[in-house]
C-alpha cells in the first residue's frame, strides 16, 4: 500500500512539473524560443489547460492538498493568459459598416438578377468604405478551389489572400469562377518549391509589389493598395518560415524581419493589414514584437476566441494552435473575425472585416 501511494505520489508530482512547465510557456523569455522544440510546445500552451484539469483531478481523487494549490495557481495562470482573447468587445467598425454587413448576410440568395452571370445578392460593393477580406494556406494547391470561390462569394470577400498555392492552382481557381468576384491579382515570384503567395481583389490594384518586406527564407510578400471611398489601405501576403521544417533560428529570423519592419510602419499614415500564415501564435514572443510595435490581432480585438487554425485536416485531432492572422495598424479598424474549414489544406481560412479608421490617410 505504501508503495501505491509513493507510486501515486511521483506520477502526480511529475504531471504537476509538466503542467507548470507548460503554463510557464506562456511567457517564455524571447532569446528561448529557438531552444530545440520550443516554438513547437509555446505554440501549444493553451492546451496544458488540459492537463491541469485531468491532473487535478487525479489530486481530488487521492487527496493531494499541496499538488491542489500548485494546479489552482496554473489554472489562474492560464486564465490570465488566455482572457484577452475571451468575453464580449464592442465593435470598433462604424454603424455604416456594421449596416452594410448586416444587410449582405441577409442578402437574398435566391435573388434572380444576375450581373454578368452573378446572383446580385452574392456581390460585394467595391464603392463602399468597407470590405471582408479572408487569408488562406493552401498547403500547395491542395484546397478545394470550389469551396474557395463558394466561401469568397457567400461572405462576399473583397480581398483574398493565398499562401503555398501554385500557377496550376491558381488556374484552377479561375475556372471555378474566382475572376468573376475578384478579377486582381498580384503574385510572388516561386520559392524553390514552386509555391506562390498571391493576393486577389475586386477593386484594382493600387502599386502592385510582387515582394514588399525583405525575407531571408526564400519566400516573397506581395503586397498591393486598395481604395475604400477616398481611403486607401495596403495589404501585405505573409508566409513566415515553418520551424518544423528547417531550424528555429530561421523561423525566428523571418518572425524578425517582419517586427522590424512593423517598427518603422505601424505608426504611419499609411493603413496595412498584414494577413497570412505566421506560423507563430499571438502569444510567442518573436511574433508578438510586431503587436509591441503597434500592430493589433484581428482575434484579440474582437476578443472572438483563441481560434486555432492548424491542423485542420484531422478526422478526429481539433486545430491546436494559432498560426495563421489577421494584423492591421492604426489606419484600420477591424472586426467580426472568425475562421472556416477549408478541404483539402491543413489550415484554416480566417475571415474579418476591415475598414480604414479617422486616422488614415487619403
Amino acid at each position: 500500500m505504501q508503495s501505491r501511494h509513493l507510486g501515486i505520489r511521483l506520477f502526480l508530482g511529475f504531471l504537476c512539473a509538466i503542467c507548470i512547465l507548460g503554463t510557464a510557456t506562456w511567457w517564455t523569455p524571447y532569446s528561448w524560443e529557438t531552444l530545440p522544440l520550443m516554438p513547437t510546445i509555446s505554440a501549444l500552451s493553451p492546451w496544458f489547460i488540459v492537463l491541469i484539469v485531468i491532473t487535478a483531478a487525479i489530486a481530488i481523487f487521492s487527496r493531494r492538498g499541496v499538488a491542489l494549490v500548485v494546479l489552482a495557481l496554473c489554472m489562474i495562470a492560464q486564465g490570465m493568459a488566455i482572457m484577452p482573447y475571451l468575453g464580449h468587445a464592442d465593435t470598433e467598425l462604424s454603424p455604416g459598416t456594421r449596416e452594410i454587413m448586416a444587410d449582405m448576410a441577409t442578402a437574398d440568395s435566391n435573388d434572380p438578377q444576375l450581373k454578368d452571370g452573378i446572383k446580385a445578392s452574392k456581390l460585394a460593393s467595391t464603392d463602399d468604405q468597407c470590405a471582408r477580406i479572408m487569408t488562406l494556406n493552401v498547403k500547395g494547391g491542395l484546397a478545394d478551389p470550389n469551396q474557395i470561390v463558394d466561401t469568397v462569394a457567400d461572405r462576399r470577400v473583397e480581398v483574398l489572400a493565398l499562401q503555398d498555392a501554385t500557377e496550376s492552382f491558381i488556374t484552377q481557381l479561375q475556372n471555378a469562377g474566382l475572376d468573376k468576384y475578384l478579377p486582381n491579382l498580384i503574385q510572388s515570384e516561386a520559392d524553390s518549391t514552386g509555391d506562390i503567395n498571391v493576393i486577389f481583389t475586386m477593386a484594382t490594384l493600387g502599386d502592385p509589389s510582387a515582394s514588399s518586406i525583405t525575407a531571408s527564407n526564400g519566400q516573397q510578400y506581395p503586397a498591393a493598395s486598395v481604395t475604400f471611398k477616398g481611403n486607401t489601405i495596403r495589404f501585405i501576403n505573409i508566409n513566415t518560415a515553418k520551424a518544423s521544417s528547417g531550424s528555429a533560428s530561421q523561423w525566428a529570423a523571418s518572425l524578425d524581419e517582419i517586427s522590424g519592419w512593423a517598427s518603422h510602419n505601424a505608426v504611419s499614415s499609411t493603413a496595412y493589414v498584414l494577413m497570412g500564415d505566421f506560423n507563430a501564435t499571438t502569444s510567442q514572443k518573436h511574433l508578438q514584437r510586431t503587436l509591441d510595435a503597434g500592430f493589433r490581432d484581428a482575434a484579440r480585438v474582437t476578443r472572438t476566441g483563441m481560434q486555432f487554425t492548424w491542423p485542420s485536416d484531422g478526422a478526429i485531432m481539433p486545430s491546436m494552435a494559432s498560426l495563421d492572422h489577421i494584423l492591421v495598424n492604426q489606419g484600420v479598424h477591424v472586426g467580426d473575425a472568425t475562421t472556416m474549414k477549408i478541404a483539402g489544406t491543413d489550415h484554416k481560412a480566417v475571415l474579418a472585416t476591415i475598414e480604414p479608421s479617422s486616422e488614415t490617410t487619403k
